[in-house]
């Protein structure tokens, strides 16, 4: 089993508990941004499944589902290599695609609940595992974009 270390910084209390950018902390920054990129990815393909854009009230039925999809498959996959690269950015793209990570759960757990649509043992397990790793991954690029990109 791998350990999760991360280089830790001496702040004072009101302080960020940040880390230095390095090669290993990136990585597992990265593999967390995989992570929640393939269970939001997998949820997106359950989505088209339930016809989301019916619940939803999207316009374009499965062609505006698709279409909207592009940008956002593009971001994720430009959003980790600009990781890889230990950009600035990187680490942003890593914040927005951790919120969107609990965008799934706010969405089909909260706002826009119907019954028989995601409600399966599947559905569920991709929702609430991409709150976690969606949340991780906040975490993660924030401290680390707070303490090596500001000041």
């Amino acid at each position: 089993m791998t350990r999760l270390i991360l280089t830790v910084k001496k702040t004072g209390a009101a302080d960020w508990p940040g880390w230095e950018v390095t090669r290993k902390n990136m990585k597992l920054i990265t593999m967390v941004y995989i992570l929640n990129a393939t269970l939001l990815l997998l949820h997106e393909i359950e989505s088209a499944y339930e016809k989301e854009w019916e619940i939803l009230k999207l316009p374009g039925k499965i062609s505006g589902f698709l279409l909207l999809h592009i940008p956002i498959i593009l971001f994720i996959f430009y959003g980790l290599i600009e990781l890889e690269q230990l950009s600035a950015f990187g680490l942003i793209a890593g914040i927005i695609l951790g919120i969107g990570g609990l965008i799934p759960f706010v969405v089909h757990k909260i706002f826009v609940k119907r019954s028989g649509h995601f409600d399966r043992f599947i559905s569920n397990s991709l929702i609430y595992l991409n709150v976690l790793s969606g949340g991780f991954l906040l975490y993660l690029s924030w401290g680390t974009l707070l303490t090596n990109f500001t000041k």
